[in-house]
């Protein structure tokens, strides 16, 4: 399997820009000021960079792991925060040590996530991923129906009405329309599965803001799963 870049790989999970740092002379920064636990949680930074590539790659061992995207990301957010606070190192250093770490990985062994030695480093970091970053909650068809809603409203209020913003807008529908449907089966009188949709709606705009993690400690891949077609059907 093709061996990605440092820079390409670590790129899947480095955001547009860190929290800021002050700036440190390099001759201030010392080994003992990283400790070995930042170095673990590093390492894992690294391990993870890696693995989301492949999975960005559509690598059926690297699938077999938690998908990265998302979390890989955040993860890498918050041990490169707590590394620049705790260690006085600047982001750049910190991000320096990761794509050190990466090379290293991919020096003489293959990159691919089903070789034994990445493999059994993904087993030791992952419990380290979810103490960081808890898994995404799977949600249901009601606040998938929220979330792509508010997905169209912000690409929509951002762009206007291009492609992307149609699409999303197509999708929100399909499971307006079925979350109206399961609550009618259920019992429930039209405008009474307006009215829960519309409370969802709220309620999902109102945990966007929440320091909790927001929309994004949902699975939203598992709300797009949802929005496919019925196999006896077409939207």
């Amino acid at each position: 399997m093709r061996i990605p870049a440092a820079l390409a790989a670590l790129s899947l999970l480095v955001p547009s820009a860190l929290p800021a740092s002050p700036a440190v002379a390099a001759d201030a920064v010392t080994a003992d000021r990283v400790t070995p636990e930042h170095r673990a949680a590093l390492q894992c930074a690294a391990v993870f960079a890696i693995v989301a590539s492949e999975q960005a790659n559509g690598a059926p061992a690297a699938l077999a792991f938690p998908p990265l995207a998302v979390r890989g990301k955040r993860y890498f957010v918050e041990v490169s925060t707590r590394v620049v606070a705790e260690a006085g190192l600047t982001r750049e250093q910190v991000r320096d040590l990761i794509v050190a770490d990466v090379g290293t990985l991919q020096k003489g062994a293959s990159a691919d996530p089903a070789d034994a030695a990445l493999a059994t480093q993904m087993g030791a970091c992952l419990p380290l991923l979810d103490k960081t970053v808890p898994p995404l909650r799977a949600p249901d068809l009601l606040q998938c129906t929220a979330i792509l809603s508010l997905a169209f409203e912000e690409i929509h209020g951002r762009e206007g009405m291009t492609p992307a913003a149609q699409d999303m807008k197509t999708l929100a529908s399909v499971l307006t329309a079925r979350e109206r449907e399961a609550l009618i089966a259920a019992g429930r009188s039209g405008d009474q599965a307006d009215q829960a949709i519309a409370e969802a709606h709220d309620a999902m705009l109102k945990e966007a803001f929440d320091e909790g993690g927001g929309v994004e400690k949902y699975d939203i891949a598992h709300c797009y799963d949802l929005a496919k077609p019925d196999q006896k059907s077409h939207y």
